[in-house]
């Protein structure tokens, strides 16, 4: 091998997995955005499960790829979603107890297990023989929890070939895994809610924008309530321990026969004073109807107003429906649950709707910065991390005014009103609330920042572009990057792998500045990076670099000594700048300070 090549050998390597691991970040982008896509539909779970799987094994390469779901009744794991092909055969069929198999202990645990190469040496190996899991070499098997570590299945990938599973695929495993939890936690609510026969209908005709946040389900539900018992006035409050993450007042509805000055005080209805007080605006005589809603424990409260008395039919559907509404409610505090604010946005029917559900969130129509935070995925994002990363993002925010949070695991978005004073104070908390979860409890978050906005369509892309800046200040290892600093290196690894020849060539002719400026304390790669940025002038890089034209000169006589060639004969002088750069980036953080006394040209 050319000795100059061996040099360089790592940084073609480093290139290399530069353009694979972005590759991979596309590719991780693309599957999970076409996934919250259809999360956010409302697809059948196991449909949803079925894509995953074909998104999943196209992604990663893998040859063979499982849902296994946890089931009560057998107290078995059970395979419902495989590989099309051979293995789909055995779909309700194949059956595991927790422990058994890698598989079963991985729901055990609750851990996710990668085994890189000979699976059937692992001790917790067993062979089923129909699924040709013995060809198998490599797998990943990811545990399907929601919070609170409850169990709902495993998700796993397999492949015939060693070693055929990255990080990335583990990372974008993890991430599928805590999608089809959600789709399943989703799922066993609406199902939950079907065995109530009289009251599911209830929830069935509710319109769509029922679910497009917390307030409007608040307002909506509050409508549907006051024409089930005729009320002239029904409030839904929310308890603190409804896990809701924005402000949200009462939702009030009212009969179309009340007077003007209680429509009006209705509108400023925030706290339950605001409701006791409009409640006495409908004068004496008026029946009350309390019920609570929680399974557990109270989420919140239903109150009907009329003038004359519920009945106890009355009184039974309110607290039949108050079942529902629960579960409906506490949706919203599921934050593993929820759908990106960004997906939310692409999702609504036009852009009406959009915007009522930004301004339910607390938006209001201003300049706004958008920001995207996320646990990095390396670290295997649990519940505890997460809700500390959010923790977090609201103690921060809370001496900001107009900063909205929309938590949605393993990421949060956040919406901050312009202010040059203010958005420079909260970019620089967000730095030091990063540093310090490290720091205290070795949580790494990475943010985007996306180009600020003021209507919901920008918004909207603004929001992505915070999504997408994100990836690379993980990528790259930062703790916070702008999208405007990286739109323009997108393209930049194919560009790279073209021009990889010649700029091999080149690295070549100045591996010699390097090695000189190293030994000898000088900075003749600096020289030549400032002067071919100055399109070759004498007497701006000289003054550039506060030195005379002479000596300047002389260096660049030295660097043509140094590389032979002369610098006037570069025949591309993008790849010969690049070149340039990158030895003064190579050497720079090896360069050390010239020994006194010690006299080199440079």
């Amino acid at each position: 091998m050319d000795p100059s090549s061996a040099r360089h050998a790592p940084l073609r390597d480093q290139l290399d997995q530069m353009t694979r691991r972005l590759i991979a970040a596309e590719r991780r982008a693309q599957t999970l955005a076409e996934l919250n896509r259809l999360l956010a539909q409302g697809r059948d779970p196991l449909a949803f499960a079925q894509r995953a799987v074909d998104l999943v094994m196209r992604a990663s390469g893998a040859g063979g790829t499982f849902v296994y779901l946890w089931d009560d009744a057998l107290d078995r794991l059970v395979m419902r979603v495989a590989t099309r092909g051979r293995q789909a055969a055995y779909v309700n069929q194949a059956q595991l107890r927790l422990g058994e198999g890698i598989t079963g202990w991985s729901a055990l645990m609750r851990q996710t297990v990668v085994i890189h190469d000979d699976i059937q040496q692992d001790p917790r190996f067993v062979s089923f023989p129909d699924l040709d899991e013995d060809s198998f070499r490599s797998m990943v098997a990811v545990p399907i929890v929601v919070a609170g570590g409850e169990l709902l299945g495993v998700f796993s990938l397999w492949s015939t070939e060693p070693h055929a599973f990255e990080q990335h695929d583990v990372d974008l495993a993890t991430e599928v895994g805590g999608l089809l939890a959600s789709g399943l936690v989703q799922a066993r609510m609406v199902e939950d809610l079907r065995r109530q026969s009289a009251a599911a209908r209830f929830l069935q005709s509710l319109p769509p924008e029922v679910t497009s946040s917390l307030q409007r389900c608040l307002d909506v539900l509050a409508v549907a309530i006051r024409d089930q018992v005729d009320a002239t006035l029904c409030t839904i409050e929310v308890s603190d321990r409804a896990g809701n993450y924005a402000p949200v007042r009462p939702g009030v509805a009212l009969s179309s026969d009340v007077g003007t000055s209680v429509v009006v005080a209705a509108g400023s209805v925030r706290t339950r004073v605001d409701l006791a007080e409009l409640a006495q605006r409908l004068g004496p005589g008026q029946d009350k109807l309390l019920v609570s809603f929680g399974h557990l424990f109270p989420l919140g409260a239903i109150t009907c107003y009329r003038d004359r008395p519920f009945s106890s039919s009355d009184a039974s559907l309110v607290e039949a429906l108050s079942a529902q509404i629960a579960t409906l409610v506490a949706s919203f505090g599921n934050l593993s649950g929820a759908i990106p604010l960004a997906a939310r946005l692409a999702n609504a029917a036009n852009a009406r709707e959009a915007e009522r559900l930004l301004y339910d969130l607390g938006w209001r129509r201003d300049l706004t910065h958008t920001v995207f935070v996320r646990v990095r995925s390396s670290n295997l994002v649990s519940p505890a991390s997460f809700a500390r990363m959010v923790g977090t993002l609201e103690d921060l925010s809370a001496p900001f005014d107009g900063v909205v949070l929309v938590p949605s695991a393993p990421s949060v978005s956040i919406l901050v009103r312009h202010d040059g004073d203010q958005w420079r104070r909260f970019e620089q908390a967000l730095h030091t609330a990063f540093r310090a979860l490290r720091a205290e409890a070795g949580v790494i978050v990475t943010a985007g920042v996306g180009a600020p906005a003021n209507e919901v369509a920008g918004l909207l892309i603004s929001l992505e572009e915070a999504e997408t800046a994100a990836l690379w200040a993980e990528l790259l290892d930062e703790s916070v990057i702008h999208h405007d600093d990286v739109a323009h290196l997108r393209t930049l690894p194919k560009v790279a792998v073209a021009a990889g020849g010649d700029l091999r060539d080149s690295l070549a002719r100045f591996a010699e500045l390097v090695r000189y400026d190293i030994r000898h304390g000088t900075s003749l790669a600096n020289t030549l990076d400032v002067y071919l940025a100055h399109r070759c002038s004498i007497n701006e890089t000289a003054a550039a670099l506060y030195i005379h034209r002479n000596t300047l000169r002389q260096r660049l006589s030295r660097i043509a000594e140094l590389t032979g060639r002369s610098i006037d004969d570069a025949e591309d002088w993008t790849l010969f700048a690049l070149a340039a750069r990158l030895s003064v980036a190579e050497g720079a953080p090896l360069s050390k300070p010239r020994p006194l006394g010690e006299h080199v040209v440079g």
